[in-house]
């Protein structure tokens, strides 16, 4: 099987997150996952609480994503800790660099599906056909 051009940078976005992935290691991946995870939940509950009391859209909109920053820092804080004191950094940072490049090669193998199927932009991609043929 001959690799496209699209191919080759789908493989290419994927070793370069898992080169940073070491670096951030699992604990910063999780962390950063966990983080979103709480401020999109902030925002959702936390947004009726305020509009109550906030007139303001403006202010509203600054308080909003303020209590999204403060759940994001918090949780982002307390799972790194945690898990880097679960792993040990070997570990960690090989854990890290798997999450990243599958993390990765799934973004860009959904970045190639939209362009083909949703704004029908032709994408000659050899891996992007695999995974389309395995998931049918």
């Amino acid at each position: 099987m001959a690799l496209e051009s699209s191919d080759y940078v789908i493989l290419g976005v994927s070793l370069a997150a898992a080169i940073l992935g070491i670096f951030g290691g699992f604990s910063g991946a999780l962390a950063f996952f966990a983080g979103v995870c709480a401020a999109v939940g902030a925002l959702r509950f936390g947004w009726d609480f305020l509009a109550e009391r906030i007139v303001t859209p403006w202010l509203l909109a600054v308080a909003a994503l303020a209590v999204s920053l403060v759940a994001f820092g918090i949780v982002r804080l307390v799972v790194k800790k945690s898990v880097k004191n679960l792993l040990a950094q070997p570990a960690d940072a090989i854990f890290g660099a798997l999450t990243a490049a599958v993390a990765a090669f799934a973004a860009a193998l959904a970045a190639a599906y939209a362009l083909e199927n949703l704004l029908e932009i032709p994408v000659d991609s050899h891996l992007l056909q695999e995974v389309s043929a395995l998931l049918r």
